[in-house]
């Protein structure tokens, strides 16, 4: 069968999340959400399995998560990007303030995908995709630099299972410090990580908030900030969330689990991505083992600035049928599909 890999960046979620420039003005609508009057954690209770080392008030460590996203705000606004932002922090050796940064980050993506329901687009793409009622087609692959869940939380409403994680091993999804296995199946492979944590003692998974088709009420800001205290104040839990520029576990490798899943396809379906300056390197690497590529498929109002980037990335572009799709209302789905 025909190999087909699609490629998935934050355009693909427009929808539902907020593009670039809209973060801040996001970022501040959560702060305010966060200070409302019937959201307000206990100032007398605690969270008593992390007492040991988070010792003060449900309360207090709510403020400390409302003040981190005030920094962000703040640096957000700063910076041409929240990327840029992160890379200083990494060229200045801040580990800190960069987890800080992707803490921050990462539950205000948790916030907006609770708030919003996911782009219907993802929708029709798991109807038009499915060959039977639990099986998706063998030649698919789709990667992704999305830190979101819009693909686990539309895929709920085919499998009924409402937590994150269940979701993410019906889709067998792989991610920057997941631990990865090749297989020969369909795959959704997040180059940049996820929006949730994981533990050094053997890569276990964490979600800030298990199940987001919930009300955002009492219940599930303690939850969040449960966890929030959880990833800030114990050594041994770290965001999920990374940059393209980032080291990950070499015999873990989720650029070579992309390359090896990929390398032999024969059309390559862009949607909503950019191909970013902070990305090309992971760009080359993937698309340029790419050497069977008949077709690529550029979904974007802007398609045609997208095929030149697109030429700065891969060689031998004359040889290749590049197809620019305007139309943004459904995900493209190829003649070779």
């Amino acid at each position: 069968m025909n190999k087909i890999v699609y490629l998935f960046g934050a355009g693909a979620s427009r929808n539902a999340l907020p593009i670039v420039d809209e973060i801040p003005d996001r970022i501040q609508e959560l702060i305010e959400l966060l200070k409302s009057d019937d959201l307000q954690l206990s100032n007398k209770d605690k969270y008593d399995d992390l007492t040991s080392n988070a010792p003060e008030s449900k309360s207090h460590y709510q403020l400390e998560l409302i003040k981190n996203l005030e920094w962000l705000l703040t640096e957000s606004s700063n910076h041409a990007s929240v990327d840029t932002f992160a890379k200083k922090l990494t060229i200045k050796g801040n580990r800190k303030e960069l987890e800080k940064l992707k803490v921050a980050l990462s539950i205000f993506f948790v916030f907006q995908q609770a708030l919003n329901k996911p782009d219907k687009r993802y929708d029709t793409f798991f109807a038009s995709i499915h060959n039977s009622l639990y099986r998706f087609p063998d030649n698919l692959r789709i990667l992704s630099w999305n830190y979101d869940y819009q693909f686990e939380l539309s895929y709920s409403e085919y499998s009924s299972q409402q937590d994150v994680s269940s979701n993410q091993s019906s889709l067998n999804v792989k991610h920057k410090y997941g631990d990865n296995d090749t297989d020969e199946r369909f795959g959704i492979y997040k180059l940049n990580g996820t929006t949730g944590l994981y533990s050094d003692g053997g890569w276990r998974q964490y979600m800030f908030a298990p199940n987001l088709k919930v009300p955002v009420d009492l219940s599930f800001v303690d939850r969040v900030v449960r966890n929030f205290t959880a990833v800030t104040y114990f050594g041994n839990l770290y965001s999920n969330f990374s940059f393209a520029w980032e080291r990950e576990n070499p015999d873990k490798s989720i650029v070579d689990l992309a390359i090896k899943n990929t390398e032999d396809c024969l059309a390559l379906v862009i949607i909503g991505y950019s191909f970013p300056f902070f990305n090309r390197d992971i760009d080359r690497k993937i698309i340029g083992a790419m050497k069977n590529l008949k077709s690529v498929y550029f979904q974007a109002p802007d398609a045609d600035v997208l095929i030149e980037r697109f030429k700065a990335i891969k060689d031998n572009t004359s040889e290749i049928n590049l197809i620019p799709k305007y139309d943004t209302g459904q995900f493209v789905l190829p003649n070779e599909l």
